[in-house]
């Protein structure tokens, strides 16, 4: 049986001066709109590193954690033709999978 690896996604995140343009309840839409996609598509999220403080390139970083490529292909056409996403951030991205041997731990969260 082959086995099932889960895929995770890194994400540097840029917020662009267009996203704090928006109204409040403009914003609480987006961010609504795309968490409701993510949960829909079986995302989880591991964690949210607030890089602000410390980096003028990203402003966040995301550890997400995806159950297939399907789901991921998903949510990056929905990120570009639904919420146009590219004109309220700046992103980059990087898909993995979780290694196990002897230099890493034992691949559970903490």
């Amino acid at each position: 049986m082959t086995e099932k690896k889960r895929i995770f996604r890194l994400m540097f995140v840029k917020i662009k001066p267009a996203y704090y343009e928006l109204s409040e309840e403009e914003q609480k839409e987006f961010m609504r709109k795309d968490r409701e996609k993510m949960e829909e598509l079986g995302y989880k999220l591991h964690y949210m590193i607030d890089c602000s403080w410390s980096n003028e390139e990203w402003q966040f970083i995301g550890v997400e954690e995806w159950p297939s490529m399907e789901a991921i292909e998903k949510i990056t056409k929905f990120h570009e033709e639904e919420l146009e996403a590219s004109k309220y951030a700046e992103y980059k991205t990087y898909l993995g999978t979780p290694v196990y041997d002897e230099y890493a731990q034992s691949g559970t969260n903490r």
